[in-house]
């Protein structure tokens, strides 16, 4: 650092000031000091500088510092300060007081500019600007994300890329209560300062800047604790109007009281997606003591963290109406501090920014109080070196106060960024993985302008996803997945409020179906995760050839419908297929219906009619067992079949299904009767064909009815078996009954009961090519228009009342006798249900 050169009141220094000599004398002495500061805004002050006259530089040599070398350093500017009672010519006062409040004030700032103003005599006229440090943090813009970080947090973050220094005197939001932490908090486009004002402004934080040792530090304070008294000499300042009286000790000559009408009380409100239905509101209210100041100020607030942050939706809820109140209360003590202010002037040379003082002998009474410096413009002007210069020493402060009592706070200054449209953004999520998200479907993104992130799940807050259709346990759900490129807007143009609004192709994510080859197919495909299947829902617009299919590549299983074209991968269409509709799969198919299904071919041009419109198919079934019961009738009237619950109990289950089919008559309630019972049906107008490479078995636990009105054909390949329970009947109306076998015998066997050939006319029994034998056990009886033969062990008797004429080698005749013939009786009955439920059990022996 150079060696000042001490004139009246001004000094300065800086390690960048030029020097002379290897003394190092400095090339440039302080002429002139001039500046604002104000808490909450970076000063500014103009220093001007001249060659030393005692120097005696030729103006070319000061002419050509270099003052790119003083561009980016601090300097101080030293003001000597002589202290309450120190005499002072020309003035009248008190001479035998101490120096009470004797030292040097600095004031060091970054030089920002210098300029050559002129040539003055021998000298040469620079001018420096000096800023403060934080002044550094207006040059930069940046774009990026602080997540779950509190406002002090966040200004720890950014300051720690400058290398100056910082007091907090912080006490936080409430007692013992810290800062709380933001999901995430954006600086969009924002210079470093321009991001950091608008927290502080936000959650009542303000500084000022203090000196000492050349060096200059940033004071960031939240509550009027923070704000020391002036340095001794400045604890009290004593009022003196232009009465004409003289004081020997530095004063405010001027001063105005300004009371203004502000609001009495502020409202914020703010939304949280993940308690929907809570009250966010806050309202606090500290009017002042003046009529009308009962205004209210409504507001948006920005209190509400939908657990977006890391921790997610394990985390703890913050606590938004305590927060809300703070906000509230801040924005309303900005209003409120603004309420009553006092200007002033005089002739003060340390009245520090951020410092407290008392008002003594001003003459409305209750402007004697303790008041902060709220702002203060120093104008100091040295001596000049030589004489005849007229530079003689002058120092004016214009000041601008408030009560100490009053807490004081920065007004909204600086409003929120807003975004104009949406951006685009890369899902992200951890290693191997595809998707990540949680309980609502939010995702992770990676902004295109986001340097820091890692592309990982730490590269944002979670991020809600919009659906075309959202509601409670329903909607439609598409989760981004990780790599896909979205488009994320944001709530209120709020750069803290992400929301996904939709995602497009790029190089790497191409459209789900080769473009612009199958620019006629539209709808959706995913991917398996982990795997390279996908599934489909796809609708062809080709021109005659529209088409809708479902399909899964799991076992190639798909529902077309339309004109059949396979639709592969992302290649799309390919060979056409056929028409209507085609539901297959290369593993196992199940259609299920718990109320009925109809399987018909019957047609409905244009899907005319109800769904469940059979009435063809009814018809059908009704005629069906109209025949079956006429031709049953004619059965048992032939004695084929029995009379009695075998006949009752068939028909009527036919009827039963048919009704159940056909259901009751339409209502109100129920216009579509069908399928009053859950029946599978089939019907076609034309035929139904089934066949198989295997078996075919058609089972029924109750009765299988099959009716005809033409004619019905068994033939089997090798053998045909029927086993009944009961009773075996055929009955045939009008030509016949015929059993051939072309080889191999015909046997005819009544293991327990008789067999019996009735015919009305002849029956003839008769052996092409070899016997006819009749045996019995006990006997053959031959029974012919009432004589009869009877052939036992014990021989054959002859029994007619007509001639009998045997041929043999000796016979014998007695009396006559006659037999008459015995037609069959009814048969007997058996336990029909005893027998039903040995076979439905598999036993072996039937109970009586």
């Amino acid at each position: 650092m150079s060696i000042p050169i001490q004139s009246r009141t001004l000094a300065v220094s800086g390690s960048a000031l030029p020097t002379r000599g290897l003394d190092g004398l400095p090339v440039l002495c302080p002429v002139r000091l001039r500046g604002t500061e104000t808490l909450g805004e970076l000063f500014e002050y103009t220093l001007v500088l001249k060659t030393a006259d005692a120097l005696a530089f030729a103006p070319s040599v000061a002419a050509n510092i270099e003052l790119d070398r003083l561009i980016g350093t601090e300097v101080t500017v030293a003001i000597e300060l002589e202290g309450n009672g120190r005499f002072v010519q020309d003035i009248s006062g008190q001479t035998d007081s101490g120096n009470a409040g004797a030292q040097t004030r600095e004031i060091t700032g970054v030089v920002t500019s210098a300029r050559i103003v002129r040539e003055e005599g021998r000298s040469i006229v620079c001018e420096l600007v000096l800023r403060p440090w934080l002044w550094l943090a207006t040059k930069n813009q940046n774009c990026r994300l602080f997540q779950d970080l509190d406002v002090v947090e966040i200004t720890d973050a950014v300051l720690s890329a400058y290398t100056f220094p910082v007091e907090k005197r912080l006490f936080g939001p409430g007692p013992r209560t810290p800062y709380p932490k933001r999901d995430v908090q954006c600086q969009y486009w924002e210079s470093d300062w321009t991001f950091l004002q608008r927290l502080w402004e936000e959650w009542g934080i303000y500084y000022w800047f203090e000196y000492g040792d050349g060096k200059h530090r940033l004071v960031l304070a939240d509550a009027m604790a923070a704000n020391h008294p002036q340095d001794e000499g400045y604890r009290a300042i004593r009022y003196q109007g232009p009465t004409g009286q003289r004081l020997d000790k530095e004063h405010v000559h001027a001063l105005a009281v300004q009371n203004s009408l502000t609001a009495g009380s502020v409202s914020s409100v703010d939304y949280d997606y993940t308690r929907p239905h809570a009250d966010l509101t806050a309202r606090y209210e500290d009017p002042r003591g003046t009529a009308q100041a009962r205004q209210a100020i409504y507001a948006w607030g920005d209190f509400a963290q939908p657990q977006a942050g890391a921790t997610g939706l394990t985390g703890e809820h913050n606590q938004p109406q305590r927060e809300a109140e703070h906000l509230s209360r801040v924005r309303l003590q900005a209003f409120r501090c603004g309420g009553l202010r006092a200007k002033g002037q005089g002739n003060l040379r340390s009245l520090v920014v951020g410092r407290t003082f008392a008002l003594t002998h001003y003459p409305q009474t209750a402007a004697n109080r303790e008041y902060l410096v709220v702002s203060a413009t120093l104008d100091i002007e040295e001596t000049g070196e030589a004489s005849g210069t007229g530079q003689r020493y002058r120092c004016t402060t214009d000041f601008e106060i408030q009560p100490a009592s009053e807490t004081f706070r920065l007004a909204r200054t600086i409003e929120k960024p807003r975004t104009s449209g949406p951006q685009s953004a890369m899902v992200v999520g951890p290693e191997n993985q595809e998707i990540w998200t949680d309980a609502y479907g939010r995702v992770k993104v990676q902004f295109n302008w986001d340097r820091r992130g890692l592309h990982d799940q730490r590269s944002s807050c979670w991020v809600r996803v919009s659906s075309p259709w959202q509601g409670n346990q329903f909607g439609a759900t598409h989760l981004p997945r990780i790599g896909e490129e979205v488009l994320v807007d944001h709530l209120n143009g709020d750069p803290d409020l992400p929301i996904v609004t939709g995602r497009v192709a790029n190089a790497f994510q191409l459209p789900a179906w080769k473009l612009p080859d199958n620019q006629a197919l539209s709808g959706f495909r995913s991917r398996e995760l982990g795997g390279g299947r996908s599934n489909h829902f796809v609708q062809d617009d080709t021109s005659g050839e529209i088409q809708t299919q479902l399909s899964s590549d799991h076992g190639a299983s798909q529902l077309s419908l339309g004109f059949l074209r396979r639709v592969l991968g992302n290649k799309g269409r390919q060979d056409a297929r056929g028409e209507g509709y085609e539901l297959r799969t290369d593993f196992w198919g199940v259609l299920r219906a718990a109320k009925g299904m109809l399987i018909t071919t019957e047609a409905r041009p244009n899907a005319r009619s109800y769904v469940k419109d059979m009435s063809e198919t009814v018809a059908r079934l009704v005629q069906a067992h109209e025949l079956h019961e006429g031709l049953t009738g004619l059965a048992q009237e032939h004695g084929a079949q029995q009379q009695g619950a075998d006949r009752s109990a068939l028909t009527k289950a036919i009827k039963t299904q048919n009704d159940g089919l056909r259901g009751a008559a339409p209502t109100s309630d129920s216009p579509f009767p069908e399928f009053a019972e859950p029946h599978l049906t089939l019907s076609s107008p034309a035929g139904i064909q089934t066949t198989t490479a295997g078996s075919t078995h058609l089972a029924s636990d109750e009765n299988l009815a099959l009716t005809t009105g033409g004619h019905v054909a068994v033939v089997a390949g090798t053998s045909f078996f029927a086993s009944v329970a009961n009773a075996f009947s055929l009955f045939v109306h009008k030509l016949g009954i015929r059993l051939v076998a072309a080889s191999g015998k015909v046997r005819v066997e009544a293991q327990n009961d008789r067999v019996e050939i009735i015919a009305q006319r002849a029956v003839e029994i008769m052996s092409t090519d070899g016997w006819i034998e009749l045996k019995a056990k006990r006997g053959i009886r031959i029974n012919g228009g009432g004589s009869e033969v009877e052939i036992t062990r014990n021989g054959i008797v002859g029994s007619t009342e007509g001639r009998s004429l045997v041929h043999a080698a000796s016979h014998a005749c007695v009396g006559p006798m006659t037999k008459p013939i015995v037609f069959p009786g009814r048969p007997e009955r058996f336990c029909e249900r005893c027998f039903l439920i040995a076979a439905r059990s598999g036993s072996a022996i039937v109970p009586q």
